[in-house]
């Protein structure tokens, strides 16, 4: 074969197999470099995963800052509208020492502690009232008259004594209202006084509360509230009339045989009292209309012989009178 044919073709399979190479080459490395951007995808993926909830920590931080700020921002605004920080404290202290001339002109107690430091000048609207230009006169009611009136009234009452009934008993009459107390305009907050027994409280409270029932013809709620207050105040000053008016609860009810025993109690144990005379009268009744008549007839006799100038007495002599 020629020599010059085969160095050509020596030449092409040279150049072949260098092709090759190189294209074996080129695929091996990019394959390599595939896998690396594979390997940094994945890191950028893993790192990204890592930050998500950082970056939702630092939104939720920024949302509540923006939250804040906004509040900033009207707070500044109602500053604004007012007329700044001094303007407000001024109108503050304003209102202080309109406070504390209310609590000095009607001598109250508001508690209102250290005044307030005076500040800037306060603007027109909220100008403090002047030392002498009180915000309320106090009102020149006398008081002390009607006070005088009401002691008046309470001595009228206990001179005329107390009404009689059909049959010489005292008729209930209504507690004498206490004299009204003199003015206290202008004075300091009287401070509570120290309260009496409470034991002395409990047992006018049950009298009153008897009496008031009595007068209101609840005679069994009366009855009641006499017989608590003899219980528990045997001894009580007012024992002999809540005694009595036990006693009248019973007649009006006309439970006779009770009454004639609760108004032998006031003859026997209130001997000295001034409602003796008109239970030997209610006694005597009871026995009449239990129809023990000579048991009535000796209590009358006995009323006229121990008290022959009083009131009873007359109308004594004339029950015998009508009641032969």
């Amino acid at each position: 074969m020629n020599s010059k044919r085969l160095l050509p073709l020596c030449g092409l399979i040279c150049a072949t197999a260098m092709l090759g190479a190189c294209v074996g080459q080129g695929s091996s490395n990019a394959a390599n470099e595939s896998m690396y951007l594979e390997q940094r995808v994945q890191e950028h993926d893993t790192l990204l995963r890592q930050m998500q909830p950082a970056q939702a920590e630092v939104w939720n931080q920024v949302q509540a800052m923006r939250q804040e700020l906004n509040t900033l921002k009207g707070l500044v605004d109602d500053l604004k509208n007012v007329g700044g920080a001094a303007a407000l404290a001024e109108r503050v202290r304003a209102h202080d020492a309109a406070l504390r001339q209310v609590e000095t002109s009607m001598a109250l107690n508001l508690n209102l502690g250290e005044p307030m430091a005076a500040g800037g000048a306060a603007p027109a609207h909220a100008a403090a009232p002047q030392a002498n230009a009180p915000l309320f006169q106090p009102q020149q009611t006398p008081y002390a008259a009607p006070a005088a009136g009401a002691a008046a009234g309470a001595a009228a009452g206990a001179a005329a004594g107390l009404a009689t009934g059909p049959y010489g008993d005292a008729a209930a009459a209504p507690a004498a209202a206490p004299a009204a107390a003199g003015s206290t305009w202008g004075q300091p907050t009287p401070q509570p006084e120290a309260k009496p027994a409470a034991k002395k409280d409990i047992s006018l409270a049950l009298y009153d509360a008897g009496l008031n029932a009595f007068q209101a013809r609840k005679y069994d709620e009366a009855q009641r509230s006499f017989a608590d207050f003899m219980k528990n105040y045997p001894t009580h000053s007012m024992a002999p009339d809540a005694q009595y008016y036990l006693a009248e609860c019973y007649f009006q009810r006309n439970q006779f045989p009770d009454a004639a025993l609760a108004y032998d109690t006031v003859i026997t144990k209130f001997s000295k009292s001034n409602r003796t005379p008109g239970a030997y009268l209610k006694q005597g009744i009871c026995f009449s209309k239990m129809n023990q008549k000579a048991a009535a007839k000796a209590r009358m006799n006995e009323l006229i012989k121990k008290y022959p100038n009083s009131p009873e007495a007359a109308r004594a002599k004339n029950f015998l009178k009508t009641n032969k």
